[in-house]
């Protein structure tokens, strides 16, 4: 009799992902128990001090006083669970409310939606808009969370080679004009680094009459000259339908929101399931996020450390011979054989007392690794240093190998 928890069996003993003799090292880097102060550059582990490049505090929020004190007021006043309830329910409170507003401002959008968390924001979005008389295509590298909603919409996805706009074109026109369609891409995607080519992908969407969704959980707070963002990065913010986002990378909270038209947002406000079916964002955390929001608009010096770091780590990276692909954002992957990297990551705790994240299937292609690094405005010029020479130490034992032309796609 056939049993729906063999693959439990099979992933454990018999996957291929991850070789037997590494399956000790991925397992002890992966999960690996952080301390609670793993915001800033260092932190303490077991009485050592380690240096770390892990985190998503883009512009060094996380652990910014006037953040932790707009959480702490509320915590004082009402407790970590308030409000209580959904969001059509008992779960909307003015905090929301400015919350929303402040962010439709900044993205220069008519309204904002705050979700509990972003792959919420992601997944319900697309899940509402989307239904089994529409296509949704998507770019290969999309966030598992995207493909995730194009899924539960029952949708007919496509999926299309990473940043390949010829193969999307090729794809629109299979569609006949009667078909409704969605292009779902990633502003900025998160393994590695690179940027959507947003312009050609607007102008493919006008041409064809399908609505564009930018998922900009890596972009919001970084890119742009005021961090609004790849479309702002990019001269396209009036030509995107709708903007999603993640308080939990440069705003250094927690939650998701969608921004847009004021239909838009109104409908997904009355259909998401993922904002319907689950507890409203606790008031701590909107309180937490409009604070950091405030210091992302108001301190654009955060911005420009971070790309200065960013800057002198790649530049390093590549001096040293490691291949880190064609990221174009701080986000910085540095590819590897087989399970190199997490081999590299486990030797750079041990040896060096640095913590970089490893990375493997299913967010690579099976049989690659990356060991992602991710500098933040709240590291020192001699912080990365500090990396580089250890970069360049273990460079003799771990070689960067040529990448594969796609990593396997979401649908296969």
């Amino acid at each position: 009799m056939a049993d729906i928890f063999d693959k439990v069996v099979r992933f454990l003993h018999e996957t291929p992902v991850v070789k037997q003799q590494d399956r000790a090292t991925v397992q002890s880097t992966l999960y690996r128990q952080s301390p609670m102060d793993n915001a800033g550059p260092w932190m303490q582990i077991d009485g050592r001090r380690v240096l770390q490049f892990s985190t998503n505090d883009y512009l060094g929020l996380a652990g910014h006083p006037k953040v932790i004190r707009a959480a702490a007021e509320i915590v004082s006043k009402y407790g970590v669970s308030a409000p209580m309830g959904a969001r059509p329910l008992t779960g909307t409170i003015e905090l929301h409310n400015e919350l929303e507003r402040q962010i439709a401002d900044f993205k220069r959008t008519e309204k904002a939606l705050v979700f509990s968390n972003g792959a919420q924001a992601m997944m319900g979005a697309v899940a509402a808009l989307a239904s089994p008389r529409d296509v949704v295509i998507l770019d290969r590298y999309a966030h598992a969370s995207l493909v995730c909603g194009a899924r539960i919409s029952g949708a007919r996805m496509r999926f299309f080679k990473h940043n390949d706009v010829e193969q999307l074109e090729a794809i629109l026109l299979e569609l006949p004009p009667t078909q409704a369609k969605m292009v779902v891409v990633d502003g900025v995607y998160s393994m590695q680094g690179d940027i959507a080519p947003l312009p050609e992908i607007c102008d493919l969407c006008d041409k064809y009459g399908a609505r564009l969704i930018v998922d900009d959980a890596h972009g919001t707070g970084v890119c742009g000259a005021n961090g609004r963002g790849t479309a702002e990065m990019l001269g396209v913010e009036d030509r995107i339908d709708l903007h999603l986002g993640t308080c939990s990378k440069a705003l250094a909270t927690i939650g998701g929101f969608a921004a847009g038209d004021a239909a838009v947002i109104e409908y997904l406000r009355f259909t998401a399931p993922t904002i319907l079916f689950t507890k409203a964002m606790p008031a701590c955390i909107a309180a937490a996020t409009l604070e950091s929001l405030k210091l992302l608009r108001e301190e654009g010096f955060r911005r420009e450390k971070l790309w200065a770091n960013r800057q002198l780590l790649q530049d390093g990276l590549r001096r040293i011979g490691y291949d880190i692909g064609h990221t174009q954002t701080p986000i910085t992957p540095i590819h590897g054989n087989g399970s190199n990297a997490a081999h590299m990551g486990a030797a750079l705790y041990e040896k060096y007392n640095i913590w970089a994240s490893a990375v493997l299937y299913p967010a690579v292609p099976i049989g690659t690794s990356i060991l992602r690094v991710i500098p933040t405005a709240n590291h020192t010029r001699e912080d990365v240093e500090i990396f580089l020479k250890a970069m360049t130490d273990l460079k003799k034992s771990y070689d960067s190998p040529k990448r594969p032309v796609h990593a396997q796609s979401a649908d296969e």
